[in-house]
């Protein structure tokens, strides 16, 4: 069986090299949407959502290393963020959008399954996964900036969303020490400028590699990154209480010296386990609090004055059910 799947495997990679060059057609590759300034302004709409990790599962992962597949999850988490009763204003993408940031199929495929996102008019604000740096990088930048026009200038930036300040941070390990040094240095100025700012009462610090995490097979040092640049500056800071990560393909709510750290990467990417005996305090509530591997999900996060309140909606592939998950709020 185990040889099988290597002769399947490399007759698969041979036909896909082969017709890499004859099957293009065209094709308009569309945009994403724009919070159109650093400031987004809809009164009308008072929530948002927060997912990672949407990828397929590479044919290198599925037929030698056998982990699942969920290519249909991610049709059904959209579907359900797309038919939510009060409209979202933005979706927070976690990072690792597709399997291979340079790969037309990865692309067309989130494409397909995001298009009821595009037909809501809800705009896609990712930042950038380790996946968004595989394949050819010319290739890759381009359907990546294609897509989301911003990234053009920085792949750091900040916007407002009512009294709530967004840092979204490049927590890869791919740019070089004099970007990451520009980056630290803007963060910690975004950091202050907001603390300062009377209007701001929360600050959420996005990532795609978790400064912490309980979750097993991550890549070695991929935590290592994000906790030497980020976590000093965030833990300073008065009003910064959520730090939301993905790159673990799981759902964790550690609670580290009195603030938040969401690990979201439930997006339909294949899932690994996390250690319950780990070394973070795990308070996930709810009937997965129990449980290392859990559900593909997506966070709906309400705002009502100045309280956040976070309710992580649950998809059970195997039943096809959608249940309430872990649940809390934030308060300044």
């Amino acid at each position: 069986m185990k040889y099988t799947r290597l002769l399947i495997a490399f007759v698969f990679l041979a036909v896909t090299l082969n017709g890499c060059s004859s099957n293009k057609t065209s094709y308009t590759i569309p945009t994403y949407g724009t919070l159109q300034s650093s400031t987004v302004k809809n009164e009308s709409a008072n929530s948002f959502i927060l997912i990672g990790d949407t990828q397929r599962t590479g044919w290198l992962e599925s037929y030698l290393l056998f982990r699942e597949s969920n290519d249909s999850v991610q049709f059904e988490l959209f579907k359900k963020i797309a038919s939510l009763d009060k409209k979202p204003s933005f979706i927070v993408h976690l990072g690792d959008m597709v399997f291979d940031a340079s790969s037309e199929d990865d692309w067309r495929y989130f494409d397909s399954s995001t298009s009821v996102i595009r037909n809501k008019n809800i705009p896609i604000v990712p930042v950038l996964g380790n996946h968004e740096y595989f394949g050819d990088s010319e290739t890759g930048s381009l359907n990546i900036t294609n897509r989301f026009p911003e990234l053009k200038d920085s792949s750091w930036r900040s916007f407002l969303f009512k009294n709530i300040a967004f840092i979204l941070l490049n927590s890869n390990t791919d740019i070089s020490d004099e970007i990451s040094l520009r980056q630290n240095e803007w963060y910690e100025n975004e950091l202050n400028r907001f603390d300062l700012d009377n209007e701001v009462k929360h600050i959420i610090v996005v990532t795609h590699q978790p400064p912490f995490t309980n979750g097993t097979g991550i890549g070695f040092g991929d935590d290592e990154f994000a906790k030497k640049n980020f976590v000093e500056l965030f833990n300073k800071s008065r009003k910064a209480q959520l730090f939301i990560s993905g790159h673990c393909h799981n759902y964790e709510h550690l609670l580290i010296d009195g603030k938040h750290f969401i690990v979201s990467g439930g997006g339909g990417g294949p899932r690994r386990s996390i250690d319950l005996e780990g070394d973070y305090k795990d308070i996930t509530n709810g009937e997965e609090k129990d449980k290392s591997i859990r559900d593909f999900h997506f966070i709906e996060v309400k705002v009502s004055n100045d309280t956040l309140y976070f309710e992580t909606h649950r998809f059970n592939k195997e039943t096809n059910e959608w249940k309430r998950g872990n649940e809390f709020q934030i308060k300044p």
